[in-house]
C-alpha cells in the first residue's frame, strides 16, 4: 500500500513524534511505501530523508482553535504534497490536531482516513466545560467523519464513544520498540547511593515539572539522597530552572533538555525510578519503557498511567500511583519504592513487551480492510 501518514517527527512533537517516526518505519519494514508529513515552527535541526516531507504550522496556537488563517496554509501545503506525491491508497493523520485539515483531504482522497487519538486532545473536550459550544462540535463532527479512530490506550476507545458518539473506533497500541532487557547489565545500588529519578517530559504545564521540583525538595529535607535528570524542555523550563535555584537543589536536579531518543533511553538505564507528574496522558510510552527494563515508576493516577501500571501487560508491582498533585504522597513512594528494589537481591523482572512487528500487522490488517470497504461501496 501507499501511504500518507501525518504526524509529528523528532525534535517536534515530544513522544508522539517517536511513535509517528516508527509507526513510518515499521509500515515500511513490512512491505509498505510510506511518506511522512511532519510539521515544525522552527526549521533548525530538521532531519532530511527522501519519505519524509517538512510544512511549517503555527505550533504555538492552540491547537483546538487556532485561526483560520493557520488552517488554510497548512491544508495549502498537504493538498501539495498530495498532488505531487500522490495518490495514496490511506491516509493516517497521526493527532488528533490534524483533524482540523480532514474536509480539505476528502477533496481529493477518496480512499480511508484513519486518526490515531493519544489522548490530549479528547481529554480536554471531556473536561474543558468553558471550551466553545460551536468548536466543540465542529471537532465531534470531525471525528464521527473518519473511518476508523485508532485509540493507544483502552480507555480511550470507551471516552471517544461517550464524549464525542461514534462507535467507529478501535484500540491498537503504539508499535513502541522496547530496549531490550539485559539483567547482567543491572547493578543494584547500596543504601549510601543516590535514588536515581528520571522524568522525561515536555516542561510544560500539563507535565506540572515544578512539582517535580517539589518533590526532590520535600525528599532532601526529609535527608532522603537523590538526583533527578530531566530530559526535555518547553514553556517551563525557567521557572523550573528558577525554583531549582530557590531550592538550591542545583547539585540534586539536572535537566538536559531537548535529547535524542538515545539519550533518554541511556539516562533510562541509569535510572531506579521514573517519575511522571502530569495530569493527563493517553498511554505514556516512558512508562512503558521504564516496566520494560524492570525500572520503578511513580506516577500521577490519570488514565492513561493508570492503564500502564496496572493493565498494560500485568499489574506492575514496582509501579506507584498517587493522587494529582501530592507532592508529599509522591517522595513518600519514591523512597519506599527505592527501599523495595534495593532490598532485593536480583534485578526487578519485567513482563515481556509486546512485538512491534505483531502491531504493525494489525495496522495493515485495518487499513487492507477498509480499503475493501471503500472498494465497495465504490462499486
Amino acid at each position: 500500500m501507499k501511504i500518507m501518514l501525518v504526524g509529528p517527527h523528532p525534535p517536534h512533537g515530544g513522544g508522539s513524534a517517536y511513535s509517528c517516526q516508527e509507526l513510518a518505519w515499521g509500515l515500511r519494514r513490512i512491505g509498505h511505501e510510506v511518506l511522512q508529513v511532519a510539521t515544525y515552527r522552527d526549521a533548525t535541526d530538521l532531519e532530511e530523508h527522501p519519505e519524509l516531507i517538512w510544512i511549517p504550522t503555527d505550533l504555538s496556537s492552540d491547537t483546538l482553535s487556532f485561526t483560520p488563517e493557520a488552517r488554510a496554509n497548512m491544508d495549502h501545503h498537504l493538498l501539495a504534497t498530495y498532488i505531487e506525491r500522490g495518490p495514496f491508497d490511506a491516509i493516517i493523520l497521526g493527532r488528533e490536531f490534524f483533524l482540523w485539515h480532514l474536509p480539505a483531504l476528502r477533496r481529493i482522497h477518496h480512499q480511508p482516513i484513519v486518526t490515531i487519538c493519544r489522548g490530549g486532545h479528547i481529554n480536554r473536550l471531556s473536561a474543558d466545560e468553558t471550551f466553545p459550544v460551536e468548536l466543540k462540535e465542529e471537532f465531534f463532527q470531525l471525528y464521527g467523519n473518519c473511518d476508523r479512530i485508532i485509540c493507544i490506550a483502552h480507555y480511550l476507545v470507551e471516552m471517544v464513544n461517550r464524549v464525542v458518539g461514534t462507535n467507529n473506533t478501535l484500540f491498537l497500541p503504539n508499535p513502541i520498540h522496547f530496549p531490550p532487557y539485559n539483567p547482567t547489565n543491572i547493578s543494584i545500588p547500596n543504601s549510601h547511593e543516590p535514588i536515581r529519578i528520571l522524568m522525561a517530559a515536555q516542561i510544560k504545564q500539563r507535565k506540572r515539572p515544578l512539582e517535580a521540583v517539589e518533590i526532590v525538595r520535600q525528599l532532601t529535607l526529609a535527608d532522603v539522597n537523590v538526583r533527578l535528570t530531566i530530559c526535555g524542555d518547553g514553556s517551563q523550563r525557567k521557572e523550573v530552572e528558577e525554583a531549582i535555584r530557590k531550592y538550591n537543589l542545583q547539585e540534586k536536579i539536572i535537566i538536559k533538555g531537548h535529547v535524542e531518543r538515545t539519550e533518554v533511553l541511556n539516562c533510562l538505564s541509569q535510572t531506579e525510578i521514573v517519575l511522571l507528574c502530569s495530569d493527563i496522558e493517553g498511554r505514556p510510552r516512558i512508562l512503558q519503557e521504564a516496566i520494560a527494563l524492570g525500572k520503578g515508576v511513580v506516577a500521577y493516577d490519570n488514565p492513561g498511567s493508570r492503564e500502564v501500571i496496572n493493565e498494560w501487560l500485568e499489574p506492575w508491582s514496582f509501579g506507584r500511583l498517587v493522587p494529582i498533585g501530592d507532592i508529599v504522597g509522591a517522595s513518600d513512594a519514591i523512597a519506599q519504592l527505592a527501599h523495595s528494589l534495593r532490598s532485593n537481591s536480583q534485578p526487578a523482572t519485567p513482563p515481556q513487551p509486546p512485538n512491534p512487528i505483531d502491531v504493525l500487522y494489525q495496522y495493515e490488517l485495518l487499513l487492507r480492510s477498509l480499503q475493501v470497504q471503500t472498494l465497495e461501496v465504490v462499486s
